[in-house]
């Protein structure tokens, strides 16, 4: 099966993000991130905010526990996700 795109337009890249193209393999990725965001983000031209009170209330005692364990794939070779 074969896909073919004539264009590829990216607006925006973020972390843990990638763009492949051509034969290729991405192996043990590990990414991490937690955002806490009260007023989001204000895009355009001539956008105008007043007076925002923003607050945010987070009762997480730990916010991102990450556990590393070993995973076995297919063919029983062990690799470290979290």
């Amino acid at each position: 099966m074969e896909i073919q795109f004539d264009c590829i337009n990216v607006n925006q890249i973020k972390m843990s993000s990638g763009i492949f193209v051509g034969p290729n393999s991405q192996n043990n990725w590990s990414a991490h991130k937690k955002e806490n965001s009260a007023l989001g983000t204000i895009v355009g031209n001539g956008n105008v905010v007043h007076q925002n009170i923003n607050v945010i209330h987070d009762e997480d005692m730990v916010d991102m526990p990450i556990k590393k364990e070993t995973i076995k794939n297919s063919h029983g070779k062990g690799y470290e996700d979290a």
